[in-house]
């Protein structure tokens, strides 16, 4: 008579792929449910007493690296248990060769009993046909579940991507999850004003260093001690030091991002397989992009000027707190190189100058120095001017405002494509399953040739029917005059005697400096104006019964013309 007792450990694991399709808990696989099995089970053992138990809740049953699993093996090896008992194959993992290598390696090897109570197996009267038949085939099936579940959630996935809807486990700084609907993203009040104000500062001049040395002064918590400080449990990479602090790379990041301007772009990398951990970066063209997915908290227009200016030095002194009226506006006009400022100070009076700094690094290119002074001159002269143009009849705006195409007739087109790539992930479904249909003997092959036909022929009506879309909302932006931010940049600075950083952002492209003080303003939407001079020109030459293409029934229109061609 045998009269060892078994020192048993209760393995109890839990993870996603148990949940329904409800989203709720499989209650048969609830770590109770697990718990309570194990209990009633050992109490009509004589020869085994339970003296652990250990629960891996939340672990993916492809990866053995789990904390309660290696604890458990630990105690193995300690010689404290030589029994483990689960409620299914399925507890200890669902890889079958990582399975299979402990049951019919380790275990024996360590003299360790194994239990697995649903599948009536336990090692100690276990023949050779369920130790070498029937548990790898088991394992192999617990495989496949996995596998299976692993394809069907990433197609879940995709599909929420494609539809917009965010499933990142933490948003992005200046949002948060919408408390009704945790797929969708709302502006986070606090954050945003922040996100606001680094864009502002961006515009004004000021550098990526400046600004998170500003927003460090100010005290304001930076990204990842924000989240921390609402409660989530955020890690992240970029962290150096114990409380994460602003930095040029953090700003530089959120200037970048087009989150901002109400565009989500998810699926940037992904697992190697269901079996690894390990992600790896997709390519951007592989990413899921949706414009006009959330509520905007900077302007479109703003974000792209920032763009440009990122693409330039703005960087500002070491020293200065504030940035320079021109920074990364002025340019020399022959070699193209940014102009540098130098100050000169003579008898208590200073002067400010830009000269090349091709020429200032000791390059090939001569000094085009021109003072401050003069170039305030010039470039008020010029606004002025340029604004006039467009602005110097009520009757000209008023066309403009009756010509220009508003976002609206483009949303509702962008609408329309969503619903259409909605449909087509249901006839893509549906065609799919087919084939599954067919294996399992639902469907005859005469119905999966019918049915196949059918969804192959909408498939390529809805992805036509999108083509037409996107085309017609290509066309409104190109050619349509979608004035609303360009006429209004207009209609702001219509009385100008000053100048000032904003109006310089809002109104030019690059100022560039020629020797002998000749200055070239590239001004911004020459092709919005020329488009408006196009068609107030033929509007008005309409109402006119004229076609002489010389007339200029609008002040200033054909100089206007020629100006912009």
């Amino acid at each position: 008579m045998n009269d060892k007792i078994y020192s048993a450990c209760a393995y109890l694991r839990l993870s996603r792929e148990d949940e329904d399709k409800r989203g709720g808990l499989d209650e048969s696989n609830s770590i109770k449910s697990q718990r309570m099995m194990i209990e009633n089970f050992v109490r009509g053992l004589s020869d085994v007493e339970l003296v652990k138990e250990v629960c891996d809740d939340g672990y993916t049953g492809t990866d053995y690296e789990r904390p309660a699993f290696q604890e458990m093996i630990a105690m193995v090896e300690r010689g404290e248990i030589d029994c483990i008992i689960v409620k299914d194959l399925s507890r200890l993992g669902r890889e079958s060769i990582g399975a299979g290598n402990y049951i019919q390696n380790y275990f024996p090897k360590k003299n360790v009993r194994f239990i697995a109570i649903n599948d009536h197996y336990d090692s100690l009267t276990a023949n050779s046909s369920d130790k070498y038949m029937i548990v790898p085939v088991k394992n192999f099936v617990n495989e496949s579940y996995c596998r299976d579940i692993s394809i069907k959630s990433r197609s879940n996935q995709q599909a929420k991507r494609m539809n917009g809807e965010y499933i990142g486990a933490f948003v992005c700084y200046g949002y948060r999850k919408d408390e009704q609907d945790k797929n969708k993203i709302v502006p986070d009040e606090e954050a945003t004003k922040v996100v606001q104000d680094i864009f502002a500062w961006k515009l004004m001049g000021l550098s990526a260093n400046s600004i998170a040395l500003k927003l460090n002064e100010r005290e304001t918590l930076s990204p990842a001690e924000y989240k921390k400080a609402s409660g989530a449990r955020y890690k992240t990479s970029f962290q150096r030091n114990l409380e994460a602090k602003w930095t040029p790379k953090a700003i530089l990041r959120i200037l970048s991002n087009e989150i901002y301007i109400g565009v989500l772009e998810q699926g940037k990398r992904e697992k190697v397989s269901y079996k690894v951990k390990k992600t790896i970066e997709k390519p951007k063209s592989a990413w899921v992009r949706v414009e006009h997915n959330h509520t905007p908290i900077i302007a479109e227009a703003d974000f792209k000027a920032v763009q440009e200016l990122l693409k330039r030095d703005t960087r500002a002194e070491k020293a200065m707190k504030e940035p320079k009226l021109y920074a990364g506006l002025v340019f020399c006009g022959d070699c193209g190189r940014g102009m540098v400022s130098r100050k000169v100070t003579y008898k208590d009076t200073v002067n400010e100058y830009y000269i090349c700094s091709g020429y200032n690094r000791g390059r090939e290119c001569t000094r085009h120095s021109i003072k401050v002074d003069v170039l305030n001159e010039i470039v008020l002269g010029e606004v002025k001017k340029y604004v006039k143009q467009l602005t110097d009849t009520k009757k000209l705006l008023a066309i403009l405002d009756e010509k220009q195409i508003h976002f609206e007739e483009a949303l509702n087109r962008d609408k329309e494509i969503a619903r259409l790539r909605e449909k087509e992930q249901e006839y893509s479904a549906m065609k799919t399953s087919l084939y599954a249909d067919l294996q399992e003997k639902l469907i005859t092959q005469e119905q999966f040739n019918r049915y196949r036909e059918i969804y192959s022929n909408k498939l390529s009506e809805i992805a036509q029917a999108i083509k037409v879309q996107e085309a017609t909302v290509k066309s409104i932006y190109e050619n349509g005059i979608v004035a609303g931010q360009w006429l209004d940049e207009f209609r702001e600075n219509m009385e100008i005697e000053k100048l000032d950083r904003m109006l310089l952002i809002s109104l030019i492209d690059k100022i560039l400096v020629y020797e002998g003080k000749i200055v070239e303003i590239v001004f911004k939407y020459r092709n919005e104006m020329a488009k408006a001079v196009d068609l107030i020109k033929g509007e008005l030459e309409a109402k006119a019964g004229t076609t002489n293409a010389d007339a200029e029934p609008v002040g200033g229109t054909n100089a206007l013309l020629k100006e912009v061609s």
